[in-house]
């Protein structure tokens, strides 16, 4: 019942987010997992015979060329949720409700009443990119939305507090730094949070020193801890890859030797440019002539699984987000990954002839580089400017986010296999004459209410993101005309940080699909990107009626 005040009671707001937290559960239950071992060797396969063997007490397994290739705190993850027995989506949902209750909590200084505080709730617990087809995989983008937006509670919990003594957000600092860390382990470019932490860090400093804080020294001081958390969560992981591997890093993939040695590769200056060719033809005559270490490879990319895998007939050469892959295949055929420290010698080897050569002349090169990431060219900009904004319009418009999993793919034993281990179903029967995944009766009802959500999101958040930015602009106008930052000017500042990152994100995989994908605007990629619209929408949107 509403108060005199017009409010929910605080019981009646905790009574009703169990019920829709209950529900969201029991929705995740019903959906099927989107099983397909034999067809992602090194995405959700690689991330479910990690968590195997994790269970099994051997780390990440034997040491391959994949078995340090990506940031893999998912397998981690998964191989928990197989040991306490909890089904793979509905732990994924039980993460997001998390995620959602420490969201809520963060800005509730600023979202007063008891019922929107309860509605911006059910508004992210019922984000349909949660439940879409993309993150029905057994794959690392399930949780990544979950860890972001945990990571993205804390720091707003934290700014918005800023005032408050440093105890009362000291659990906040905590938080913030555990979950950092979690987020830089669970992708190669989890690193992308950093500038909303930054940023954070210096707006918190400027306000406390131009409001004269009596606790300033304290008070920096404190904002230091979470980088201390964070570096000890990965320092963590780090010291598993050692003690089981002799390598204190958190991927092969990502350390230094491999980098640089790839950078190098990309640097040689290339006859016919071309932006999803990273290492061409003509480059990679070049360096076997030149480069004794790469000399092999002439004969070893030629290799059928290696042409079959990652050779573009339409590019008629192979393609950027596959060459790396094609050359540590082709070192693990050749016995280079025998052992971690071969593999890195044989990178070292490899960075320190290309290097000699180019001083030499040999190679022409106007400067090494060291990531994996294609160069920056000017002619990027245009594509990435529209593949961005598609990305933007993916996400704002809840496109992709069928909650339908992809059929099973694989023998009856590989699918019983996955399914026993993440103790989840996969769809396995189709609907006659069609290529759509068979429904009983009780999930055909869960999913048409899922699609139905998916509907309220297409309509509501475009004009719940509008009139948010419209308060954003009536609320700078305000605190310009008094002169002074009210709590509603922090919480300003913090939506402008959220749609800030919604639209880096966007741009950063839309610079990833033009330089190296080429698979089109996907929303598995852009998954960080919806709930970020979705609380900003919310939150604006609910201040406009906040006195209602």
């Amino acid at each position: 019942m509403l108060k005199k005040t017009n409010d929910i009671s605080k019981k009646l707001l905790i009574t009703l987010a169990a019920v829709l937290t209950v529900a969201r559960l029991f929705l995740a239950w019903t959906q099927y997992a989107t099983i397909y071992p034999p067809l992602a060797p090194i995405d959700d396969h690689f991330m479910f015979t990690t968590a195997q063997n994790i269970v099994a007490g051997d780390w990440f397994g034997e040491y391959n060329y994949l078995t340090l290739s990506k940031h893999a705190f998912f397998a981690v993850w998964l191989a928990f949720l197989h040991i306490i027995g909890v089904p793979y989506m509905v732990g994924s949902a039980a993460l997001w409700t998390a995620a959602s209750v420490v969201l809520v909590l963060a800005v509730s200084p600023v979202i007063k009443k008891n019922w929107a505080r309860l509605f911006l709730y059910a508004g992210l617990l019922y984000n349909p990119a949660v439940w879409a087809q993309f993150s029905t995989r057994i794959y690392r983008d399930n949780i990544f939305p979950s860890l972001c937006m945990l990571f993205f509670g804390c720091v707003l919990a934290v700014g918005i507090r800023y005032k408050q003594p440093v105890k009362s957000w000291i659990w906040w600092l905590i938080g913030y730094g555990i979950t950092f860390g979690l987020v830089c382990l669970s992708r190669e470019d989890g690193i992308w949070v950093l500038p909303f932490a930054i940023i954070a860090f210096i707006v918190l400093i400027v306000l406390w020193v131009t409001e004269k804080d009596k606790g300033l020294v304290k008070r920096i001081v404190a904002l230091c801890l979470p980088f201390v958390l964070s570096a000890g969560v990965i320092c963590s992981y780090c010291y598993m890859n050692y003690t089981h591997y002799g390598r204190f890093i958190v991927s092969d993939f990502t350390s230094s030797d491999f980098e640089k040695a790839y950078g190098a590769l990309m640097s040689i200056e290339q006859e016919n440019w071309h932006p999803l060719i990273a290492v061409p033809a003509d480059v990679r005559e070049k360096l076997y002539a030149e480069v004794p270490s790469f000399s092999f490879m002439e004969e070893a990319l030629e290799e059928p699984i290696l042409k079959n895998g990652y050779f573009r007939p339409e590019l008629n050469d192979f393609q950027s987000g596959g060459f790396y892959w094609a050359v540590r295949t082709a070192l693990q055929n050749e016995g280079y990954y025998e052992t971690p420290q071969k593999a890195q010698q044989y990178y070292e080897t490899l960075r320190a002839e290309i290097e000699l050569a180019v001083a030499e002349g040999r190679l022409p090169a106007k400067k090494l580089g060291a990531s994996v990431t294609s160069p920056v060219k000017p002619q990027y900009i245009l594509p990435v400017i529209a593949e961005g904004l598609a990305g933007f319009k993916t996400a704002i418009l809840f496109e992709q986010c069928d909650p339908l999993a992809e059929m099973a793919v694989g023998t009856p034993e590989e699918i019983a296999e996955v399914e026993n281990f993440i103790r989840q179903k996969g769809g396995t029967v189709l609907v006659a004459n069609t290529t759509t995944v068979y429904l009983p009766p009780l999930q055909r009802i869960t999913h048409t209410f899922m699609r139905l959500m998916n509907l309220v999101y297409k309509i509501g958040i475009p004009l719940m993101f509008l009139m948010s930015l419209c308060w954003q602009i009536k609320q700078l106008l305000w605190d310009i005309r008094c002169k002074k930052l009210s709590c509603d000017g922090v919480l300003n500042i913090v939506l402008l940080g959220l749609a800030g990152m919604a639209l880096l994100r966007c741009f950063m995989i839309a610079y990833v699909e033009v330089s190296s994908f080429n698979i089109g605007t996907y929303g598995m990629y852009l998954s960080t990107v919806y709930p970020l619209l979705i609380l900003y929408s919310f939150a604006g949107t609910l201040k406009n009626f906040e006195n209602w």
